[in-house]
């Protein structure tokens, strides 16, 4: 958070933070009467923005930044001739924050922390580049990277783990230099959706959410339709699970008899051949002979008072 007084380079700051964090956006703050970030820079100036961001957890840090000059070193109205591109890298032993190879020489004092040491002849942006690459060849760890296109440098951004979403807004709230309460503002619904919109979607793909809104209100105008075909799915959904769970039941009852049968049909096997053996077993036996015949018991005398 910043407090300074007016004039005191509020708007500035912000302007060159937005034009590393936020490029092809509009960073003018404070109106169009600011003027925009081109008017920094004179014909022969080669214009840098460098910021380095810290991890809070692991502290691992990484440097981004911007170079802008003017084609043909002429100051022109025309923004196409104002040449700008972006770089990262992770700083390390052979290039950091304070030894930005701006200038053809940095080895000229011994470097005094949170200044640069940079002497000699200014480098223009291809030799910033050049120089700045070779960096990257001779220390791989510093993993330097070089854009010059906006949406594949927020694409880079998001992959260092930078949001650039989190300063549009911070632009928004900074429009008119005033709170940040006013953002919020709101009087009505319909400003309320603007702002909605604003921060979920992409200026730059307004037929994209021409479809999401085309394919919202064709579904809401069939509600009934689609309301009917959700309650008959629902029902044919409960319907169908009863017949599969019907049908498992009949399975599981075929699976018991056919069991069942088959060990019936193993029993009355069994029991046939059992058979089979026992009379087997019955007319050997007769073969072999008859029991002995059974003796007559002898006649009781009776006594011979009795004859008499």
């Amino acid at each position: 958070m910043l407090f300074l007084e007016n004039g005191g380079g509020k708007s500035v700051l912000l302007k060159l933070i937005f034009s590393v964090m936020l490029p092809g956006h509009r960073n003018t703050l404070g109106g169009a009467s600011s003027g925009v970030l081109r008017k920094f820079l004179l014909a022969d100036d080669c214009g840098h923005v460098a910021l380095e961001w810290q991890h809070v957890l692991t502290g691992e840090c990484v440097v981004v930044g911007k170079v802008s000059e003017w084609r043909g070193r002429q100051v022109s109205n025309d923004p196409r001739k104002f040449a700008e591109a972006w770089y990262s890298f992770r700083p390390g032993p052979g290039l950091s924050l304070d030894n930005l190879p701006v200038a053809e020489s940095t080895a000229v004092r011994a470097p005094v922390e949170g200044q640069s040491g940079a002497r000699g002849r200014r480098r223009t942006m291809k030799g910033f580049r050049d120089a700045l690459m070779e960096a990257g060849k001779t220390y791989p760890h510093l993993e330097v990277h070089w854009e010059e296109i906006h949406d594949r440098w927020i694409e880079h951004l998001g992959d260092l783990g930078l949001d650039p979403e989190l300063f549009r807004y911070q632009r928004e709230m900074n429009a008119d230099e005033g709170e940040a309460a006013g953002l919020f503002a709101v009087k009505k619904d319909a400003d309320f959706t603007d702002l909605l919109l604003r921060a979920v979607t992409d200026t730059r793909d307004t037929d994209g959410l021409a479809d999401l809104v085309s394919g919202f209100g064709n579904k809401l105008g069939r509600r009934a339709e689609l309301i009917a075909e959700r309650d008959f799915t629902a029902g044919s959904v409960d319907l169908l699970g009863r017949i599969v769970e019907a049908a498992e039941a009949r399975s599981r009852a075929r699976d018991i008899h056919a069991g069942a049968e088959r060990r019936t049909r193993t029993l009355a096997r069994r029991l046939s051949a059992r058979g089979v053996q026992e009379r087997a077993r019955a007319a050997d036996l007769a073969r072999r002979g008859r029991p002995p015949p059974r003796m007559p018991s002898p006649t009781p005398r009776r006594p011979a008072s009795a004859a008499r």
